[in-house]
């Protein structure tokens, strides 16, 4: 009976957002809420903020859920999506007020707490290890987890529909891991309406992206990603298929340790190519070493978290 009604929860997430996406970009448009496609030889203005679509189409399928699921242990469901809408109200401050490095630091860590009332597994297991961690798990290590997760996520983004492909094709691994380890657990079903929010949403944000999502978008679904994780017991499972993430993570770093400048923005050269201004991301490492354009750049960072998804 859960596949069934699940199925129907997936499809109001889908068509929800769907709808709302559609009007979010003309209202959007109209408004000014946009910012310009770097990566595009125009530079046209395209709507931004696309993660409010994501927030109100899940929403809309959770007040769906609690008619077609009473059974379906709606106080975790809604902890669960609360520690994610949280974060996507987070990224909207920081859209509108451009928030402090120390607040985006220290914030999100308190924002993931809630993580902790829900009943999940305190162990951490690895391969034959399994080590009893109790409150330090719940409260330190869960919602660093899911902070530091959604900062990933954020970080590895710039092109068209790179951040939420890649989000969404995590989510896809995290349900299929979580429903062959254990067939009966319920967990993988909160995964369908934001499964289906972010499929809507990435035909308007795929190449060439009609809507970008914006910080309310990339940290909403970095939660989404760290949250899946941690609900599932998933950590080293986690931590493997976001390798990609990682790296991306620690070429950051060392552009900030050897102070390089900052640039925000490669250059597109006139046949379209990217021209990085250094190797330390992994979108601007694969443009230095290979001739490649937005497009192509974005379909071979999918493949690679599919790959890293796979092993995992």
């Amino acid at each position: 009976m859960y596949p069934l009604k699940s199925t129907f929860i997936f499809l109001i997430a889908f068509i929800s957002t769907f709808i709302i996406t559609k009007y979010f970009i003309k209202k959007f448009s109209e408004k000014g809420f946009t910012v310009k496609d770097m990566y595009k030889p125009e530079k046209p203005n395209i709507p931004t903020m696309g993660g409010l679509a994501i927030l109100s189409g899940t929403l809309v399928a959770l007040i769906g859920s609690q008619i077609l699921l009473p059974e379906f242990q709606l106080d975790k469901l809604l902890v669960f999506y609360f520690v994610i809408f949280i974060y996507g109200i987070f990224g909207l401050l920081d859209d509108l007020l451009n928030l402090s490095r120390t607040m985006k630091l220290i914030l999100p860590f308190f924002l993931a707490l809630p993580i902790a009332i829900l009943n999940i597994d305190t162990r951490l297991d690895f391969f034959a290890i399994s080590i009893e961690l109790g409150w330090i798990y719940k409260y330190i290590i869960a919602p660093m987890y899911v902070m530091v997760t959604a900062n990933l996520i954020n970080m590895h983004s710039g092109y068209n529909g790179l951040s939420g492909g890649l989000a969404t094709i995590l989510l896809i691994f995290i349900g299929i891991e979580s429903y062959l380890a254990n067939p009966n657990t319920p967990f993988f079903f909160y995964l369908t309406p934001i499964l289906g929010a972010m499929l809507a949403f990435m035909w308007f944000n795929k190449y060439p992206s009609k809507i970008f999502l914006g910080n309310s978008g990339t940290l909403l679904i970095g939660a989404a990603v760290g949250s899946a994780i941690i609900l599932n017991n998933l950590e080293i499972f986690g931590v493997f298929i976001l390798i990609p993430h990682i790296i991306n993570f620690l070429l950051w770093i060392y552009w900030i340790i050897k102070k390089y400048p900052h640039v925000k923005f490669a250059k597109v050269q006139l046949d379209g190519t990217i021209k990085p201004p250094n190797r330390l991301t992994l979108k601007y490492l694969l443009a230095h070493y290979f001739k490649v354009g937005e497009l192509r750049s974005i379909l071979i960072l999918y493949g690679i978290t599919t790959i890293f998804g796979l092993l995992g």
